[in-house]
């Protein structure tokens, strides 16, 4: 989490958060507390103004896998190795000893299989079913398999509502949703973030997102942010129509339906 004066930027993983919070800090001073972390209460009692990044639901998954094809990221790490670390005892013991319990289950060589080339189609799809089936979920780790929202949603929904949604840490009321219509109406109710900046247009939401918060760049300080390198990218780019066949494809519509209906994101095969 990036925190300024006046404004804060809360990470979701994968949406360009490391590049986005490094532009903040070089354009507002500011701090970095933790990373991928829910917002303390404190910090809504000071009139700031809350920032979050989103992404394609489609090219979301395609760079998680391919993060994890290069050995990197806390998913790759959990799925593929059996040790209890990383579990989150600190935070959330009650969900890290449900998590131990169900890691005796867990089957690392079949994750591993999935991670095993990057330009394997075939096997990002492998991983992607795995990813949405409930036999796995508890692998996924975050408290992800212990919430009802496995049952309907997909992990990027998941942590966007455990993100933007859970205004004072709370997550207990989110857990219990277990249907598409209760989880639009809460997201609705409880969402915070004032201003989203998208991946796909990263520079440009971000200065949008500034210029409303009432931070306005000289031209000179955009051309300086847009010039900062890409952090924690996979080694390939993606391309949708390569990796996704339809049923693979309407699996995203399906689970992560909230984040396309809310953006307005277009499925690979519409795409011009």
């Amino acid at each position: 989490m990036f925190v300024s004066e006046k404004v804060v930027f809360v990470e979701l993983h994968k949406t360009g958060c490391t590049h986005i919070r490094n532009a903040l800090k070089e354009l507002l001073g500011g701090e970095f507390v933790g990373k991928h972390n829910q917002v303390s209460s404190d910090l809504f009692t000071k009139g700031k103004i809350f920032l979050g990044s989103i992404r394609d639901p489609w090219e979301w998954y395609i760079s998680l896998w391919a993060f994890g094809c290069d050995n990197q990221g806390g998913l790759f790490n959990r799925v593929t190795k059996s040790n209890f670390r990383g579990l989150g005892w600190k935070n959330n013991p009650y969900a890290a000893f449900q998590a131990f319990l169900f890691s005796f289950y867990r089957r690392p060589k079949k994750w591993k299989r999935t991670y095993r080339d990057v330009n394997d189609a075939s096997a990002f799809r492998e991983w992607l079913y795995m990813m949405h089936d409930q036999e796995y979920c508890h692998d996924l780790g975050e408290g992800y398999g212990t919430s009802s929202l496995s049952k309907i949603a997909g992990l990027l929904t998941y942590r966007y509502m455990k993100l933007f949604c859970c205004k004072y840490g709370e997550i207990a009321k989110m857990n219990a949703i277990s249907k598409f219509e209760t989880l639009m109406e809460y997201e609705k109710e409880n969402c915070f973030i004032d201003h989203f900046i998208c991946n796909n247009n990263l520079e440009s939401t971000l200065f949008k997102a500034l210029e409303l918060s009432g931070i306005k760049l000289s031209n000179n300080k955009q051309a300086e942010i847009m010039s900062m390198p890409r952090k924690n990218t996979s080694s390939r780019k993606w391309e949708p129509t390569f990796d996704y066949d339809s049923d693979s494809e309407n699996l995203i519509f399906e689970r992560e339906k909230l984040i396309i209906e809310k953006f307005g994101y277009v499925a690979p095969s519409l795409r011009n």
